[in-house]
């Protein structure tokens, strides 16, 4: 009668201890919420990536624990969900119930933002016709504002007039900020041997623009600021930026599929060192935009939105600098995890629409679920609060 005793007395330890290893595994991606990889970096600032999986493994050891005859023990990891709430709660949307679907009588602001990536010029949707579709989607959509990260122009716009075509949309308030300036060759075959293409991020809009400012962060990188005039009574200062890209290219992708698929060996450590040291260097990087943007945020007259891609995950530094006080549309009105990017995991939500709740009510949220681009398109609608 002992022996069965002491074995399961065994196994409720290595629990406990499998139970407090999740707890300090949910105390890191707090602890990195909080701290600036770009002062000091650090490769536990990459641990936010997990934290999803990290607050679904301490809620596994809650219920669990209620089934015990140590109910008690339930408390420790929802005692530690309660305090590291702050990067528990941005992770999923729980509007499950009433009207948050964005219809075409919603009325409001409707605001759209995506990665389009370059109107899939590479073709790597393998979709000839994606281009068109694009631009279907977003007549179909008619958002108010449109943002768009990796637009392109070059100066034949008679046989990509895609800036023409949306103004004619409905669109005569266009802001262009350019991040780079690529040879169109690397990209497609298709074009001439010295075509060169811009790339940037695009405001289309159907109400006023003034005061377009390009805020240098990073060498190429920058913010896009304008002052958007609904009517005589509401201006809202509208931000879109790009933060930086980890830069996997075509090798970096298939890599991660395979492991996935297959795991890591010895051989191939290398380059799973050289994954980390991008993911790690770009982590700083764009801790280190973060803080230029939190410091621009405190200049502007009108309330804010900010939107774009910011390559980096709810709960993060850079989400929780970038956002700081303003509320953001997916936990207002979205539901479930939200996912933005079509690779690597499946929990990727780094596309955002941030917005002052003191000036604005969210009414709506959406993502569509197209393959068009890597990034899904998000759509919120918002009510104008009475000044």
């Amino acid at each position: 009668m002992k022996r069965p005793a002491i074995f399961s007395k065994i196994l409720r330890s290595i629990y406990l201890l499998l139970n407090l290893g999740v707890i300090v595994w949910l105390f890191l991606c707090k602890w990195a919420s909080i701290h600036d990889p770009a002062h000091k970096p650090t490769l536990l600032s990459l641990i936010s990536f997990s934290c999803l999986f990290a607050v679904l493994a301490n809620i596994i050891f809650v219920i669990s624990w209620l089934f015990s005859r140590k109910k008690w023990r339930s408390l420790l990891s929802l005692a530690t969900l309660l305090l590291c709430w702050n990067v528990v709660r941005p992770l999923a949307g729980i509007n499950y119930f009433g009207s948050n679907k964005i219809t075409p009588d919603a009325g409001g602001l409707k605001i759209m933002t995506w990665n389009v990536h370059m109107f899939d010029l590479g073709e790597w949707t393998k979709d000839k016709t994606s281009r068109a579709k694009i631009i279907k989607l977003i007549r179909e959509e008619s958002p108010d504002i449109l943002c768009l990260q990796e637009f392109y122009w070059n100066k034949n716009e008679e046989t990509e007039p895609y800036t023409a075509i949306l103004q004619q949309m409905g669109y005569p308030f266009v802001e262009f900020s350019v991040e780079n300036q690529l040879r169109k060759r690397t990209i497609t075959s298709n074009a001439g041997k010295n075509d060169t293409i811009c790339t940037g991020h695009a405001i289309f809009s159907k109400y006023p623009l003034r005061n377009e400012q390009r805020h240098e962060l990073f060498q190429n990188y920058n913010m896009l600021s304008v002052e958007v005039v609904i009517d005589s009574t509401h201006t809202l200062s509208l931000n879109v930026t790009h933060l930086t890209s980890v830069g996997f290219g075509r090798k970096e992708m298939d890599y991660i599929q395979e492991v996935k698929s297959e795991g890591v060996d010895a051989q191939e450590k290398n380059k799973s060192k050289s994954l980390l040291r991008k993911l790690y260097t770009a982590s700083a990087r764009r801790a280190d935009l973060a803080n230029q943007i939190d410091s621009l945020k405190r200049r502007m007259d009108y309330p804010i939105i900010i939107c774009g891609d910011f390559n980096d995950v709810p709960g993060s530094y850079v989400y929780d600098r970038v956002k700081g006080k303003l509320a953001d549309a997916f936990i207002a009105k979205g539901a479930g995890i939200g996912r933005t990017y079509q690779h690597i995991f499946p929990t990727l939500r780094i596309d955002y629409i941030f917005f002052d709740d003191t000036a604005l009510k969210a009414e709506g949220f959406e993502r569509l679920n197209v393959g068009l681009s890597d990034h899904y398109p998000i759509i919120a609608n918002f009510s104008l609060r009475k000044p």
